[in-house]
């Protein structure tokens, strides 16, 4: 059974079970609560939070490298534009996925 790391996407309030090899970035506290998704430019990134424009640096990482309780902006949704991330609070690292029946 594949270990996997549970998030919770902050925005949009639903929760995934994502692999751990997933890439995630890392960016600053005052990342908080960004309306919509964070957009990356190269080795930046930008959001809205509170109306305001913000941005800061990032550094990427992987889901596996995470611990409960860190946010990270991880790409959720594949047909997303490649420059959306997501923020989202790591809730439990080496969850056991169910076997499907």
């Amino acid at each position: 059974m594949p270990r996997l790391v549970r998030v919770h996407d902050v925005a949009r309030k639903k929760i995934h079970d994502l692999r751990p090899d997933e890439p995630v970035l890392r960016g600053p506290y005052e990342l908080f609560h960004p309306e919509g998704p964070v957009r990356r430019r190269d080795s930046l990134i930008e959001w809205v939070q509170g109306k305001e424009s913000r941005s800061a640096r990032i550094v990427p990482a992987t889901l596996g490298e995470t611990h409960p309780g860190e946010r990270v902006l991880v790409r959720l949704d594949p047909r997303d534009p490649e420059d959306h991330w997501w923020l989202c609070e790591v809730q439990a690292v080496g969850v056991v996925q169910a076997a499907q029946r």
